[in-house]
């Protein structure tokens, strides 16, 4: 859920002027720190998010020529992070962490391996595409509430950062031969989640090291946009630090990946 002064950020405006416009589609009394749900950010940019946008200042003209050869290259060569099957478990245990909280954790023998596309569950692909050895998420809920696994027959409980690669004999990799077969045809992709269960804005970021000193730049497009992330002052990027457009301010300055 985004705060009514995130939501000013995003459109590049004032907080007193979101607060007006949410109460002219029925949310009164708003503060600054007041959190939207989803629906309610949705209702605001469909009624004025054209509006608002339209009333921006242009941006500054010669971006592209400013930016070195470096970035210009980078950006003509950058490729999409790929939509990718990811291994899922039905089955999970509980355990208690070090400070003897009740955590979910993964069983040593989960059963049949699954594929899910994490892009398209409720919670959303939390690695955007990277593929990340030994991370793994947890779907809350009760028992059987998860997302299904790309077979459509078993709830998820648990997705992995690594990618789902379909075996030529499953049952030898202990791998569900429905999903195996979905995944080696290249399907089973799942569409977009509904727009009441995610953030209508990207929220995708990066983190670059610029002149020392590391800086958060969030994406300030909507969810699901086409082309390259773009930051609100004018950064942009499609993979990460590799392809990384520094924004005019930043033309010149030491650019690096942060850690």
């Amino acid at each position: 859920m985004l705060t009514v002064h995130e939501v000013a950020a995003r459109y590049q405006c004032s907080t007193t002027l979101v607060v007006g416009l949410l109460a002219k589609i029925g949310f009164r009394n708003a503060k600054p720190d007041t959190r939207l749900s989803a629906v309610i950010v949705y209702r605001l940019d469909s009624e004025w998010g054209d509006k608002i946008r339209a009333k921006r200042p242009a941006a500054a003209p010669g971006f592209a020529g400013e930016a070195d050869d470096a970035s210009i290259s980078a950006r003509r060569d950058r490729q999409l992070k790929p939509h990718i099957m990811r291994i899922a478990h039905a089955r999970i245990t509980g355990g208690r962490d070090a400070m003897r909280n009740r955590v979910s954790m993964l069983l040593p023998d989960p059963g049949l391996v699954h594929a899910i596309d994490a892009a398209g569950t409720r919670d959303g692909d939390p690695w955007g595409g990277e593929v990340v050895p030994g991370a793994v998420h947890f779907f809350g809920g009760p028992m059987d509430s998860g997302p299904t696994a790309a077979c459509g027959w078993m709830h998820m409980r648990a997705v992995l950062g690594e990618e789902f690669v379909p075996a030529d004999d499953p049952a030898r990799e202990n791998q569900c031969p429905r999903c195996a077969a979905i995944a080696a045809d290249g399907k089973g992709f799942r569409n977009p989640p509904d727009p009441y269960y995610r953030s209508f804005f990207c929220e995708r970021y990066l983190r670059v090291r610029i002149d020392g000193v590391v800086t958060v730049k969030d994406c300030s497009l909507r969810d699901l946009h086409d082309g390259p992330h773009r930051a609100r002052d004018g950064a942009e990027w499609e993979i990460g630090g590799d392809d990384y457009v520094p924004a005019p301010a930043e033309v010149g300055r030491h650019i690096t990946k942060a850690s």
